[in-house]
């Protein structure tokens, strides 16, 4: 299985100084200088890079060069933009991101359907997926807080639009003779019903389907609705997508049911979202980042001001806990327990009552194994005990590109079925 990595600009600081914890530029040249997580490595860490257009509404500006070409930024193709080299074999796959309109009645104006069809082309896309609208159970409406169950008429109304939109989509780009692939969007609310989306979407020419709406799905749900799709493409040679779906111990059952490629940010964000899971080892274990906050972060700040402390308190607190991790590592010191004490006193602060008993026991084992010593990665090669520093972006985005690393290189075979 072909695996994608959303983007979400998750790029860093390549000269990032540790030790002084400042940046080697400045922020307006940050997107000059930074660098994505297939720069980092010699052999990328997925197969290629899936690209919402939501983004451009919501984060980048398209403009249009002295012909009326579409540029990001000063780019005129999506790689160039992404640091893709020209004999790379990575792909970049677009699709409307349609989560960002799902409580929308119809997609807005900004995903008509010849737009997106030219922007794909424009930008040379490898792939490109048709416009669709997701079936959740449920939505919210901005100017209301209860959630608005949607009716099984209001679904297949949403059904028959995204299969109406593929065929206009497919036949757009017939007429236009784009060069990318394109992908048929499959929405459905049972088993059957994606079937049947899927049953028409391929009557309509599409080799490649892209099955959405999966994400809140229990895994018996989505092997049940992957068998139905299965019957329906038969012996016929259809590649299939599961949009932003990472189910570990169903890879190999997803494999068998014809699933071709996936999508997932998983191993990267549970580098800083996931309690005592932000570290992954090839054997599959996860281990607790230790949480060295800058000084200056509100929450701490504002407890410790509760508990007695002053700015220069928490200062003195904040370096003794990075020294004595650094110490640790380089084997000046034996004590884990003392560790363990200088880094706790600062940690409470946070007082994240939901973490019981602030990581004791976690920290011990990240310190006792010292995990980071064992992987051959560049990241933790490069930057050593750094690595497992729950503290700002450059630490925990290198974390979460080494977790991506290590799950495309050990962890996605293992389980896929390769």
């Amino acid at each position: 299985m072909k695996y994608f990595i959303p983007d979400w600009e998750d790029r860093l600081d390549p000269n990032y100084n540790f030790e002084t914890d400042t940046f080697s530029r400045d922020k307006s040249s940050a997107y000059d200088a930074d660098i994505y997580s297939h720069q980092v490595f010699v052999t990328p860490p997925y197969d290629g890079i899936l690209i919402s257009l939501s983004v451009f509404k919501n984060k980048l500006n398209l403009t249009l060069d002295e012909n009326g070409k579409k540029k990001i930024r000063r780019f005129s193709s999506i790689k160039d933009y992404l640091r893709i080299n020209k004999n790379s074999n990575l792909k970049v796959l677009g699709d409307c991101g349609a989560f960002s309109y799902i409580n929308e009645d119809i997609p807005p104006e900004d995903y008509d359907i010849d737009k997106v069809a030219n922007l794909y082309d424009s930008l040379k896309f490898d792939y490109g997926v048709s416009v669709d609208h997701m079936i959740p159970d449920f939505i919210v409406k901005k100017s209301e807080t209860n959630k608005l169950y949607l009716s099984k008429d209001q679904k297949e109304f949403r059904r028959i639009l995204s299969i109406e939109n593929a065929k206009e989509f497919i036949t757009y780009h017939k007429r236009k003779g784009f060069n990318y692939i394109p992908i048929g969007a499959v929405q459905g609310y049972s088993p059957e019903t994606y079937a049947d989306s899927a049953a028409q979407v391929i009557s309509m020419g599409y080799s490649y389907i892209g099955i959405g709406t999966l994400v809140p799905k229990s895994d018996e749900e989505i092997i049940e609705i992957l068998k139905e799709v299965k019957k329906v493409i038969g012996k016929r040679e259809i590649k299939v997508h599961l949009f932003g779906i990472l189910r570990l111990q169903k890879l190999a059952e997803f494999r068998s049911l014809g699933v071709t490629s996936f999508d997932s940010s998983s191993f990267l964000r549970k580098a800083w979202l996931r309690i005592g899971r932000n570290y992954v080892t090839k054997d599959g274990n996860w281990y607790a980042a230790i949480r060295v906050p800058y000084s200056e972060n509100s929450v701490l700040v504002n407890n410790a001001k509760k508990a007695g402390y002053s700015l220069s308190d928490i200062q003195e607190m904040e370096k003794k806990a990075l020294k004595a991790i650094k110490e640790y590592a380089n084997n000046k010191t034996e004590d884990v327990e003392e560790v363990l004490k200088t880094v706790l006193e600062y940690d409470i602060l946070l007082l994240r009552e939901y973490d019981g008993n602030h990581h004791y026991d976690k920290y011990k084992k990240t310190l006792i194994d010292r995990p980071w010593e064992k992987c051959n990665c560049e990241i933790c090669k490069s930057i050593g005990v750094d690595v497992i520093i729950f503290r700002g972006a450059n630490r925990n985005k290198r974390r979460g590109f080494h977790n991506t690393k290590i799950f495309y290189d050990y962890i996605l075979n293992s389980h896929s079925g390769h």
